[in-house]
């Protein structure tokens, strides 16, 4: 019962966390700029008022970290207790997931730290050198971040797979979102979305009760 219950409060964690994502994506994401912009484009990525940048990337995204971490456990427990004594994908996601959420993290910083600047400093000087280097460089952490969610879906597929802990098309179309999300640098928003989607679907899964916390399937026998 108690594995049932933290299955669920982790299922209703990923579905906060994938609720307050989308202003983020709503607002702009770091890769939209081209490497044509000018100097105006890339300082009007921020948009015409800053504190909106700042709360949908910033704020939000401190409270979408928290459920996050809920989810990311509960689906460590669901995991662990599918495999039984044979341990090590649980462990893999575990890891993909908290490399993820930390490099996530720095992205965040990174990506508000030009509208928060202007924000909180009476004396700073807006340009476009800040800018630029606050945008390439969120990108390349988030693009860094998705290597981690690609370990997280396929470590989580995989046990899918063997154990049945989650419905064997989940599993199959993990390894498809896997790709995507290691391919972020090629393909930054699509890979982004279908991570967020994948979220969704094993957050909904486990707030249902379909990920099973009973006993594995060797052990059950």
């Amino acid at each position: 019962m108690v594995g049932r219950g933290l299955a669920r409060l982790g299922g209703l964690c990923g579905l906060l966390y994938v609720l307050l994502m989308v202003p983020a994506y709503v607002v702009g994401y770091p890769d939209a700029p081209t490497p044509t912009s000018g100097a105006e484009d890339v300082v009007g990525y921020f948009g015409a008022s800053p504190d909106t940048f700042v709360l949908a990337n910033g704020v939000l995204a401190v409270f979408s970290t928290f459920f996050f971490l809920w989810f990311l456990g509960a689906l460590y427990g669901v995991l662990r207790r599918a495999e039984g004594e044979e341990v090590g994908l649980s462990s893999a996601a575990l890891a993909g997931g908290t490399l993820f959420m930390v490099l996530s993290c720095a992205g965040y910083a990174a990506e508000v730290a030009y509208p928060a600047a202007v924000l909180r400093f009476e004396n700073f000087a807006p340009g476009a050198q800040p800018a630029f280097t606050s945008l390439v460089l969120s990108a390349w952490l988030y693009h860094f971040c998705q290597v981690g969610a690609s370990v997280m879906v396929t470590a989580t597929s995989l046990v899918a797979l063997g154990a049945g802990v989650l419905p064997r098309w989940l599993a199959l179309v993990g390894f498809v979102v896997a790709l995507l999300t290691l391919l972020h640098f090629l393909l930054p928003l699509l890979g982004a979305i279908v991570g967020l989607l994948w979220v969704a679907l094993v957050s909904a899964l486990m707030l249902l009760g379909s990920g099973s916390t009973s006993a594995p399937r060797h052990l059950a026998r």
